[in-house]
């Protein structure tokens, strides 16, 4: 048995927002060596709770969301030329060593990553790791090590990248680097993701499905997940679920999938059907942003008895080339009758937002204005998601054609608060019609 650490890196950015985070991925490599019989730690720098440096809290915050802990740092080189404040979002770095000092020495690290353009958190935590045990392999995974493996390689110092989805990848490894040749004794897609391992948030994040049916130009899930779209079972999602609401202390439950609503009838159906049969003391949330073409009166209806209380629309743009252009995933018609379905169902606008994509390359501002004007009309909120150009998505090639952003470049310039493929003040006065129009709306509700 080796005992192997995980660690859950720092944010670098100029702002963070804990919006159900979780690291899915990590927690579920951490399951799978669990069951393969090794001995399994992690330190969470995301831990809002941690008893020797607690999150800032705000009488705003709710549903288990909140601010981090921020420390100001100097900008990196590349970022120079932004006039906005970065830092490190987490754990101190004193509480960080405290907890590195109470671990046992570990046989093997795995770290994890998110966005391609959080990369320096990894890298400190490669780099302290390092400075402590600096003959303890560690492997770096996640999303950056995924879509941008080689700048990794080159500049993170691990010992190996672990690039896709990492279950069998990073046992093969530990037990490549330790000796061991255990194995699992049944599929990896039947493990639960270690949700224990985390201090309670007061929710937690699920996966109720693998990959995605649809190829959006702007997405990188099937760089990310190599076995196309695969659900889970019904049943399997209904104990996860139960454990973290029964055992874990989770009240609210958000789904970070990509295609939640896809096959409804045998798939999202019965895993609410199994809630409500438990009688489950729970709130969902939709972060991702649901797919509207699926939402009927029934479905709504279920939804709303099963205890949804954040609906996020996918709706990007309400022109129909642009719609055609990424998928006809949605129309206008279809996205209004889900939204009829939802406020039949007994939702407000206070629950309901849509997404409208903003920063594309190229993109028609002026069709965005259309779009945040139809969802206004329709009485639903609206939330900006601005583009970042992601490694080996369609849309990452149209932006390095028309030389919006360099095929090599440092991956810092992929964050979207940067508006990479376009002018941030077109896009800001954007954001702010939002804004407007959100208060607008919810303050006719007051009414």
């Amino acid at each position: 048995m080796a005992r192997v650490l995980c660690i859950n890196p720092w944010i670098y950015d100029f702002a963070a927002y804990n919006m159900w985070i979780e690291p899915l991925g990590l927690l579920t490599v951490a399951s799978v060596l669990r069951e393969a019989g090794h001995d399994v730690d992690l330190i969470d720098c995301l831990d809002r709770h941690h008893p020797d440096a607690p999150a800032p809290s705000s009488v705003r915050d709710v549903y288990g969301c909140g601010r981090f802990a921020k420390v100001k740092l100097d900008k990196p080189q590349a970022l120079a030329h932004v006039p906005r404040r970065w830092g490190r979002y987490g754990l101190p770095i004193h509480v960080f060593e405290a907890e590195l000092d109470a671990q046992p020495r570990p046989d093997a690290i795995l770290v994890t990553s998110m966005m391609t353009y959080w990369y320096p958190g990894p890298f400190e935590a490669i780099r302290r790791v390092k400075a402590r045990w600096p003959d303890v392999p560690v492997a770096l995974g996640g999303v950056y090590a995924t879509l941008c493996t080689n700048h990794a390689q080159a500049h993170s110092a691990a010992d190996a990248i672990l690039a896709g989805p990492g279950e069998t990848k990073a046992l093969q490894w530990v037990n490549h680097v330790t000796g061991e040749s255990r194995a699992l004794k049944f599929s990896s897609h039947d493990v639960l993701p270690a949700h224990d391992l985390r201090r309670p948030q007061g929710y937690v994040a699920v996966q109720t499905a693998q990959g995605c049916p649809f190829y959006c130009p702007y997405c990188a899930v099937h760089r990310l997940s190599s076995v196309g779209f695969v659900p889970c079972a019904p049943e399997r999602v209904v104990d996860e679920i139960a454990w973290c609401v029964e055992s874990l202390e989770a009240r609210d439950v958000a789904f970070c999938d990509d295609a939640l609503l896809v096959n409804a009838r045998h798939h999202i159906q019965p895993i609410l059907d199994g809630v409500l049969e438990r009688n489950l003391a729970v709130r969902f949330h939709t972060p991702n942003g649901l797919h509207a073409r699926f939402i009927d009166r029934p479905l709504a209806q279920k939804m709303r008895r099963a205890g949804f209380v954040t609906i996020r629309l996918g709706l990007e743009t309400a022109d129909p080339d642009e719609q055609r252009r990424d998928g006809g995933k949605v129309d206008d018609a279809t996205f209004g009758r889900a939204v009829e379905a939802l406020f039949e169902a007994g939702f407000s606008a206070r629950q309901v937002a849509a997404y409208v994509l903003i920063g594309r390359p190229g993109q028609n501002v002026e069709k965005v204005h259309a779009t945040v004007a139809f969802a206004h009309r329709l009485g639903i909120q609206v939330r900006s998601a601005q583009f970042s150009p992601i490694p080996g998505t369609a849309e990452w090639g149209t932006a390095v054609d028309a030389g919006y952003i360099s095929a090599d470049a440092d991956p810092l310039l992929h964050n979207n608060s940067l508006y990479p493929c376009a002018d941030p003040q077109v896009w800001e006065a954007v954001k702010q019609q939002i804004r407007d129009g959100n208060h607008a709306l919810l303050a006719r509700l007051e009414l």
